[in-house]
């Protein structure tokens, strides 16, 4: 007989929350001796935080833009609820605290588990700007990657990407784009022809093999803990001279496994 370990192993985990956050709501208006006191207030937040640490293992089923929406969500619920704590209690009980830290541990760890990345929506080609203060200062953790200044992004691809780690400059979005998580990190290939024309700009999967004729766009500026220094770029880099781009923009071609997340 087959057992499923996926969507019932789930049922069966908020049934038994479900009946955990019953008994609370029972045993809260004990503790109380009436209604409204602090612990009954008390009760909503420390459901949110533990409904908030057992559905955001489930983020990874969603498309990107959701899981996006989702952890602003899960933030915002933190900080709604810890503010109804902050006016319930003079000093949490020990259970909120607890429900509290593992929730913010759960979402912290997801954010750094995907790869964030950002796109270029256009409508033009992008002049790419310095990213100063990136990778920041505060970790030498996870991984950064952004297209070098003065390289000429097209629209609809990746201009930076970091996973294992927390870029506040990134995070904020460079040219008015906002951070995807991705499923891992990724590469842009500029496609030159045997006459320095560019072709298409291919976006791979990191481990992906050289296209022939490829020259990397995205250049890395932390890995495994050590901080790399930008290649500098003159005028004849090509992925940064305009003439090598022709005057109908070439495509932007996303490897079909990439694009599938």
């Amino acid at each position: 007989m087959a057992i499923d370990t996926g969507d019932s192993f789930q049922y069966t985990t908020w049934a038994a929350l479900l009946g955990r956050w019953l008994d609370l709501a029972r045993a809260s208006r004990a503790i109380d001796g009436g209604d409204d006191g602090p612990w009954q207030r008390a009760i909503v937040p420390i459901i949110t935080f533990e409904a908030i640490a057992a559905a955001i293992t489930q983020i990874d089923r969603l498309t990107p833009s959701e899981r996006a929406i989702a952890l602003d969500q899960a933030s915002l619920l933190l900080d709604a609820r810890s503010a109804d704590l902050e006016t319930a209690f003079e000093e949490w009980p020990p259970m909120a605290i607890a429900a509290h830290e593992a929730a913010f541990e759960a979402v912290s760890d997801t954010h750094q588990q995907f790869a964030w990345t950002i796109c270029w929506e256009g409508p033009g080609p992008l002049v790419m700007p310095p990213t100063i203060g990136v990778p920041a200062g505060r970790s030498d953790d996870g991984a950064v990657a952004t297209m070098l200044a003065g390289t000429l992004a097209l629209p609809g691809e990746p201009i930076a990407w970091w996973t294992g780690r927390y870029e506040p400059v990134l995070a904020r979005g460079l040219a008015g784009c906002q951070a995807m998580p991705l499923d891992g990190p990724l590469q842009v290939w500029r496609i030159f022809d045997a006459s320095g024309l560019a072709l298409e700009d291919r976006v791979c999967d990191l481990a992906a093999d050289e296209p022939k004729g490829g020259v990397p766009l995205l250049v890395a500026s932390l890995v495994n803990g050590q901080r790399l220094d930008a290649p500098a770029i003159d005028q004849h880099y090509p992925p940064a001279n305009p003439a090598t781009l022709p005057e109908a923009l070439v495509p932007v071609r996303w490897q079909a496994d990439v694009l599938a997340q």
